[in-house]
């Protein structure tokens, strides 16, 4: 592994363990507030933590160049908790989403309403994706169409987080508004995740060499 690789393959691995340092001092925060809908955003803010401690150290065998077989445990571990991290996340949407078509919210305005339903459900996808791409690699990382494939949903996932990050800490009209406390945490915790997948992305960028950079003569 040349240097450069290597050097921010470190960097992006050290954004995950940041990462996960946030989400386990979001749920700290979640607890003490314990405010209305504790009981659906405690499990899983619950279950991203274990997802993302498990999925860290996988990841950075991946960017390493050091293979995951079937058989490890952690990677078993994540392949039996995500799909149902990911069911329960997207019934959360589905529920949200069931609100806003049965008039949950009459004053908020459409336009955002209809971005936040986008970028969260477009964000469980691309997580799943993730999610699938990455194990698929782990077990083969010298894919380096598979990488490609996965600095650009690293690249979307980046996108997304930082939409969301801006619907969490700017208030929705005709929803309940988020006390500063909750803009920080959840600003603070974004923003960290934003972070955490443009260092996956810059991990895993490939440089164009410079044969490709030539220009065919005629």
């Amino acid at each position: 592994m040349k240097p450069d690789t290597f050097r921010w393959a470190s960097l992006a691995v050290v954004g995950l363990w940041l990462r996960l340092l946030s989400v386990l001092a979001l749920t700290a925060f979640v607890v003490w507030r314990a405010g209305a809908g504790l009981w659906l955003t405690l499990p899983d803010l619950l279950g991203s933590t274990a997802a993302l401690a498990l999925w860290t150290p996988l990841i950075a065998d991946l960017l390493h160049g050091r293979t995951v077989l079937t058989t490890d445990p952690r990677r078993r571990a994540l392949s039996a908790l995500y799909p149902w991290l990911i069911a329960f996340e997207a019934a959360l949407w589905g529920l949200w989403l069931l609100n806003v078509l049965v008039g949950g919210l009459p004053e908020a305005n459409p336009v955002a309403v209809a971005a936040l339903v986008t970028a969260w459900g477009a964000g469980i996808v691309v997580s799943f994706l993730v999610y699938l791409l990455s194990l698929r690699l782990m077990a083969n990382p010298a894919d380096s169409t598979g990488f490609s494939q996965l600095a650009d949903l690293f690249n979307l996932a980046a996108a997304l987080a930082a939409a969301s990050l801006v619907m969490n800490v700017v208030p929705l009209k005709g929803a309940a508004a988020p006390t500063v406390a909750d803009q920080w945490a959840y600003g603070l915790a974004g923003a960290v995740e934003v972070l955490s997948w443009l260092l996956l992305h810059r991990a895993l960028a490939r440089p164009e060499s410079p044969e490709s950079k030539k220009q065919p003569q005629v």
